[in-house]
């Protein structure tokens, strides 16, 4: 289903990131891609050569066009496209299915009250089309797609305006011979009467296995369909007087799609109630696999100026989810949200020193990669990630994976988490929320096995939110209590709806009592904006980085207590949102991460202390507070460390290069040194004095500190590994 992206494919067209081939033509390549906020989407391309050809580019935005026509219901959704590219491109829903060929091929003709069916709701589609003046010209079961829902209609490449001859040559067959109708068989009009003929085929295939005027050379199906009568072999009694009208010649004697609809009679209950439980399945597979795909790029060949050795591993085998989840996922929208970018490490040498100079030093540890692992993951994060738990590390942000911190293997073989937005821990306990996936049942809150991946039974049901909605997020917990941010309202694909309404509440993690509620500002309709870029809960504060509508972060301070709010105050700066969104606080303070390093007191958000730095206007890099102190990478000099509770530096590193590009990750303590991050690679700088260790050669990542595994866990794009933690 999915092929590795070669070694020359994009890393990303417009704001998507490619991740896999879904297929190749002479035309162009269609890709699996996601964008940074995690929408997924099939991304078609046309090859630049074939771009330079002004009647191919206009095809192509015709294309684009009639994919809008048809709508989501009936099409995959229009994402967005850009046809004066280079590289023009188109994004869609990536459909959740496999297509009609393919779904016959597994499971043999479909059941009469299928066919009927799905020919009811391709004649809706096709009605669709026609009512605006758009015939599809090349229908076929590979351009079908089977989905829980109903019947998808795809590949609008030969689709154009009813009348409109200007990029077809006359006497010229444009489409595929074995479903095509007579009329466009010998390059004359193809009205929307040669649809319904192409559907009829479409049905007889779905009913029997194989098409009406079977298969052969293009000349000898042409002449067929021209002159034969239709195989109707296999096909259901009552459907053959059906099909046979369909089919006729005389493009005049043929249905329309309203008429043909009710001579169907297509099945009144759901359409996948009509599948066979095999496809279902298979359904539900396709949808597991997309959740588990993560980027995989085949290297240059050997002879190729690019080749280069690079370490890694090869892509893991989808989880085996239960049958009931993977078809609710299958059918659900929050499977439209899974992320995953692209990236690659540095390599280096196994055993070479971080330097280069053939020898390491005795005084340093090694800084050898100890394991790397693929994950999926958008960048930005949110919230960070990963979760450190002793013994265990929650890794990905869709298709979350329990990680061994020691080794990398994976502890969870059948994991129940899927949304890191949706998890949290207190250090001890796992919590998770939308357990059921179901999109009308309850928001409920409850313990994840740590061992397994399993969530326990719930131990909180919020029955007025709903379980399944874009922006829920589990923000962090305490051993007394979850804190969320939950809604009610219309469930959409993605992102909000006008008409929900949202709250900021805490549950008790011992009773399942909710101990408060407080109203969160509504989200303008389809917007992707989560409410909150990150939280933290110490002692009896909740601090909150809260996005406004617009994308601008803002600190914000709660009562963990009672919900009420104490203070907030806008996180301005240069560096992105999700920069200024990183969390670093004690008991006391609270150290924005806005380009200034200033400590600003959690009960009432005055000004503690502020540090200048050694150039004035200085610009910091996101702070790290660990055991009193505070650990920030000053613009143009280095790395500093302050006391934490007067501001007093205690050491500072001599002067280095710092560019903005270095503060946009904050620092990391460990247990001797402290890592940031350099030009030349990641810096290591003694705990105690600050005197930096050779820089070692690691990718560009957000890195994490696992203290009991003595692991520096490095987060990329489309992985997870580890260094040692010194």
């Amino acid at each position: 289903m999915f092929s590795p992206l070669t070694h020359d494919d994009p890393h990303s067209l417009g704001p998507y990131r490619l991740i896999a081939r879904l297929g190749a033509g002479g035309m162009g390549t269609v890709y699996l891609a996601r964008s940074a906020t995690g929408r997924t989407a099939a991304l078609k391309t046309m090859h630049a050569r074939i771009a330079t050809d002004p009647a191919s580019r206009t095809r192509f935005r015709l294309e684009a066009d009639a994919a809008r026509v048809i709508g989501p219901v009936h099409g995959a959704q229009v994402f967005d496209a850009d046809t004066q590219a280079e590289t023009p491109w188109l994004a869609t829903e990536y459909v959740l299915g496999p297509p009609l060929d393919d779904a016959v091929a597994l499971t043999g003709p479909l059941p009469e009250s299928a066919v009927r069916t799905l020919g009811a709701l391709l004649c809706a589609a096709l009605a669709q089309l026609h009512d605006s003046e758009v015939v599809h010209r090349d229908l076929k079961p590979s351009n079908i797609m089977i989905t829980a829902d109903g019947p998808k209609v795809i590949d609008f490449g030969i689709a154009r305006a009813i009348g409109d001859d200007r990029l077809t040559r006359t006497g010229t067959a444009a489409g595929t011979p074995a479903f095509m109708s007579p009329e466009q068989a010998t390059g004359q009009e193809h009205t929307s009467a040669g649809d319904v003929f192409a559907l009829a085929g479409v049905l007889t295939y779905a009913a029997t296995g194989h098409g009406p005027f079977g298969t052969g050379q293009h000349a000898d199906l042409l002449y067929r369909v021209r002159y034969a009568d239709p195989d109707l072999t296999g096909v259901p009694a009552s459907l053959v007087p059906v099909l046979l009208h369909c089919l006729s010649k005389n493009p005049a004697d043929r249905p329309t799609t309203t008429d043909l609809a009710a001579q169907l009679q297509g099945g009144q209950h759901g359409f996948s109630s009509h599948l066979p439980e095999p496809l279902l399945l298979d359904i539900a597979h396709r949808a597991g696999s997309v959740w588990h795909a993560r980027a995989h790029r085949l290297p240059p060949p050997v002879d190729h100026a690019l080749a280069e050795t690079v370490p890694g591993s090869e892509p893991t085998s989808p989880s085996a989810l239960s049958r009931r989840k993977l078809l609710t996922l299958a059918g659900s929208s929050a499977f439209a949200a899974t992320a995953v970018g692209a990236g690659a490490w540095l390599s280096r040498r196994e055993g070479a020193p971080p330097d280069g100079s053939g020898s390491t030093s005795p005084e340093e540890p090694a800084w050898d990669l100890l394991w790397q692992v693929q994950t999926n993951y958008t960048d930005p994060l949110v919230p960070p990630a990963p979760l450190v738990l002793d013994g265990l590390l929650l890794a990905g942000e869709y298709g979350v994976q329990g990680l061994d911190p020691a080794t990398g293997e994976a502890k969870w073989s059948d994991p129940e988490v899927y949304f890191m937005h949706r998890t949290a821990t207190d250090g001890e306990k796992l919590y998770a929320v939308d357990s059921t996936l179901e999109e009308t049942g309850p928001l409920t809150v409850a313990t994840v096995d740590p061992a397994t991946g399993k969530i326990d039974a719930p131990f909180s049901e919020l029955k007025d939110l709903r379980a399944i909605l874009y922006g829920t997020q589990l923000l962090c917990a305490t051993s007394e209590a979850v804190f969320l941010a939950a809604g009610r309202g219309p469930h959409t694909k993605t992102g909000f709806h006008k008409d929900q309404t949202w709250f900021l509440l805490a549950v008790d993690t011992r009773t399942g009592k909710t101990l408060w509620r407080v109203p969160l500002p509504s989200r303008p309709h389809a917007s992707e904006r989560l409410h909150f870029l990150s939280a933290r809960a110490v002692g009896e504060y909740l601090v909150l980085v809260q996005q406004s509508a617009d994308g601008e972060p803002r600190l914000a301070v709660h009562d963990a207590q009672t919900g009420k709010a104490l203070w907030n105050r806008p996180l301005d700066g240069e560096q992105p949102a999700f920069s200024r969104a990183h969390l670093a606080l004690d008991g006391r303070y609270v150290y924005p991460s806005a380009g200034e390093l200033v400590a600003l007191s959690l009960a009432d958000g005055h000004e503690g202390w502020r540090f200048e730095g050694r150039t004035p206007g200085a610009r910091f890099s996101p702070a790290t507070v660990n055991d009193g102190v505070v650990y920030a990478v000053e613009e143009g000099h280095g790395m500093v460390a302050l006391d934490a509770a007067s501001g007093t530096q205690r050491w500072a590193e001599k002067s280095r290069a710092v560019t903005a590009e270095d503060l946009d990750t904050p620092p990391v303590a460990g247990i001797a040194y402290v890592y940031s991050k350099g030009r030349s690679g990641l810096m290591a700088s003694d705990i105690r004095t600050g005197t930096v260790s050779h820089p070692f050669k690691a990718a560009k990542a957000r890195y994490f500190a696992h203290t009991s595994a003595k692991r520096l866990i490095a987060v990329g794009e489309e992985y997870t590994a580890a260094y040692p933690l010194a």
